[in-house]
């Protein structure tokens, strides 16, 4: 009864939403997705169509359509079109052009509900932690809007504020999009080559922990931590006794915006030096702490005396693991390097194989990559789009990038667009290949390979350990039956065929040996006796001679195809 209550209520919670996505699916173009798909609500669709839109129709200025409809979906596909904006190894370039124009603006929230947000989340009245709340919002954006205040103890600060009902909207977004990736996946091309449900579950993931403002103060933290020794970078402090799960609030720094070389400099400040610190910061993030910011544009960065350099909104991050990282470096080492073989070997390290690439073409296709970038100068090659040419390499042959790689392609990417507006002839690529270096030549330090060894030795001890256990474990699913080993083999139908052929071949020869042996032993016995009155040895030789020549020309024909 609670499994048949709880199945009403989640699609009840759907119905409404649905029909709000079919409307706006009619409305740009796409009734034809409602039916080749077979979304829930396509009876009605039907009930109410008028006409059917031509092929021409239904293709024209599909990036753009795309776009508008994701848009008008809301805040849980505006997010979703901005990372695939990023995923250069799923979309062509005219879908992540189109996609990146994506702009995630509302209507700021009246001051009565962010009052009330206030209250719910910190347990006081507005009153008691600001003495001053300005009404007007900095920014407003889908998720949360940003306001400037001052607390009763004096300091200055941003406030960040959930929008209310937020949170349940993309709830029900995310269940209806986990419904439709499977019907993508059992229904489309696509959906069979790409881990549509997996792609799907970390967006998810990320999506809700953006959600989560006290992760946003932590992930500022983290970076402030790791990049205490760089004087030149501040990250804002965390007011924690008033940070919850809807509201952040965050130092408040005046600064000069990353706007233009022009302005930089009409600041007084030196945007050649600034640049490179950017880029200093950044490549640090990704290679060494392997915790980053994934969104370096100019809104996101702004400029204290002395050129150091402010970074603001932490609700996007990312994380590369010491594996990955040197994955990453191998990449991008092995691509300034032109080494073709060593770009082959690290994609394949760092994707997951869904189909069955061809290598040669593969190979060719990262030479022709490579060619383009042969003999420019470092200022000029732009690691984060050719990281990303990359990947789309890597998705024509069926090869899954890991979204932590994707996230980091995409910061470089953001990245190269800051700096073109800064300093357009420093090269990312010259800064980076020392860190990526380091990050390689980390992987023989001798601290490092005492480390692994001592993990190695204490796991085999603890398995030696365990050992007896796993045996006894294994003896008991053997005598009961329970051990199942999987094979799986795509010649094996093939190969069972073979089998029943040649054992059904070796049965016959036995047989007819049986057949020749016995009618040797016949005619060996006494000539009075009952078989040689009625020539039974001659019988049985004939049955046996005639089947057995007919079986070696069929042996002889077999072993000359």
């Amino acid at each position: 009864m609670i499994g048949r209550t709880r199945g009403f209520l989640y699609h009840y919670r759907h119905v409404r939403r649905y029909q709000e996505m079919l409307n706006i699916l009619v409305k740009n173009g796409f009734s034809f997705l409602i039916e080749r798909l077979d979304l829930p609500g396509q009876t009605l669709y039907h009930r109410f169509r008028r006409g059917k839109p031509s092929q021409e129709q239904e293709m024209s200025n599909l990036p753009g359509r795309i776009t508008q409809v994701l848009k008008e979906l809301g805040p849980t596909f505006i997010k979703l079109g901005q990372l695939l904006s990023t995923r250069a190894d799923l979309l062509p370039q005219e879908y992540l052009q189109e996609l990146a124009r994506l702009q995630d603006r509302v209507t700021p929230v009246p001051m009565a509900e962010i009052e009330s947000i206030i209250l719910q989340e910190v347990g006081r009245p507005i009153s008691d932690v600001f003495a001053e709340f300005d009404p007007r919002a900095l920014a407003s954006a889908s998720i949360g809007q940003v306001h400037r205040a001052k607390l009763v103890s004096g300091e200055d600060v941003v406030v960040k504020i959930q929008r209310p009902g937020i949170a349940r909207l993309i709830k029900v977004d995310l269940e209806i999009l986990g419904d439709i990736a499977k019907i993508i996946e059992q229904r489309t091309q696509l959906g069979k080559l790409q881990n549509i449900t997996g792609m799907l579950t970390e967006f998810r993931i990320s999506l809700l922990e953006e959600l989560d403002f006290s992760l946003e103060g932590r992930n500022a933290e983290i970076l402030k931590k790791n990049m205490q020794e760089d004087t030149r970078i501040y990250i804002p402090d965390i007011f924690w006794d008033y940070t919850k799960q809807r509201v952040l609030v965050m130092e408040y720094v005046e600064g000069v915006k990353i706007t233009g070389r022009e302005e930089i400099i009409a600041a007084g400040y030196d945007p050649q030096l600034i640049a490179e610190t950017l880029v200093n910061a950044m490549i640090r993030q990704v290679y060494v702490d392997g915790f980053f910011h994934s969104d370096p544009h100019p809104g996101n960065l702004a400029v204290l005396p002395g050129n150091k350099i402010v970074f603001m909104d932490f609700g996007q991050v990312g994380y590369l693991d010491e594996e990955m990282r040197e994955k990453a470096a191998d990449i991008v080492l092995a691509m300034v390097r032109h080494d073709i073989d060593a770009v082959l070997k690290g994609l394949l390290r760092i994707g997951i194989i869904r189909g069955e690439p061809n290598m040669s073409s593969l190979k060719r296709d990262i030479s022709k990559l490579e060619r383009k970038y042969y003999g420019m100068p470092l200022k000029d090659i732009k690691v984060g789009t050719s990281l990303q040419e990359l990947m789309e390499i890597a998705s024509r042959y069926q090869i899954q990038v890991p979204a932590d790689f994707v996230m980091a392609a995409k910061a470089l990417v953001t990245l190269e667009g800051t700096i073109r507006e800064l300093a357009p002839e420093i090269s990312i690529v010259e800064i980076a290949e020392p860190f990526a270096t380091r990050v390689l030549l980390r992987r023989y330090d001798p601290r490092r390979l005492l480390h692994i060894a001592q993990q190695n030795t204490l796991q085999f001890f603890s398995t030696f350990v365990h050992f007896p256990l796993l045996l006894e474990d294994l003896i008991d699913k053997i005598k009961g039956g329970r051990l199942a080993l999987p094979i799986e083999h795509k010649e094996l139908p093939m190969a069972v065929g073979q089998l029943r052929k040649t054992i059904h071949r070796l049965a016959l020869s036995i047989i007819l040996s049986s057949l020749l042996i016995a009618g040797a032993i016949i005619v060996s016995t006494n000539p009075s006796s009952f078989f040689a009155r009625f020539h039974i040895a001659e019988i049985i030789f004939l049955f046996a001679f005639i089947p057995a020549s007919l079986l070696i020309i069929i042996l002889f024909l077999d072993s000359r195809s």
